[in-house]
């Protein structure tokens, strides 16, 4: 029995060996595989993500170009009505251009009965 446990020995720990080699490749295979996985998801993410941010800077700025323009825009009437009154004004002689800023800045007697009494004559419901 010993004669045959000497001749064999080194064949079964050999299969032995050569079993646990292929499960230990096998088992890092597997691990592979699911790190490849889980990297391949993570990347899948990332690219998600940035195209959210770059959409997310595309309406930015989409949206400080239409400020922009919003605010030129404005500039521009404020501009253009500031020369309707600039030119209304050099139309008129001087009284009647002290009239009219006097009636902008106080408005007009008729609609308020205190006009020209001072700052509590310009709400008729202080006393």
């Amino acid at each position: 029995m010993i004669e045959l446990v000497m001749k064999l020995g080194p064949w079964i720990f050999a299969g032995l060996m050569g079993a646990w080699a292929l499960f230990t490749h096998m088992n890092a295979k597997v691990k592979v595989a699911d790190t490849k996985q889980q990297a391949q998801s993570a990347v899948a993410a990332a690219k998600a993500q940035q195209q959210v941010a770059e959409d997310n800077l595309d309406a930015r700025e989409m949206a400080d170009a239409q400020a922009d323009a919003d605010a030129s825009k404005t500039a521009a009437t404020a501009a253009q009505e500031r020369t309707d009154v600039e030119n209304s004004q050099s139309r008129l002689d001087d009284a009647d251009a002290r009239a009219d800023l006097l009636k902008l800045l106080h408005g007009s007697s008729a609609d308020n009965p205190g006009a020209g009494q001072g700052s509590a004559g310009t709400d008729p419901g202080r006393g």
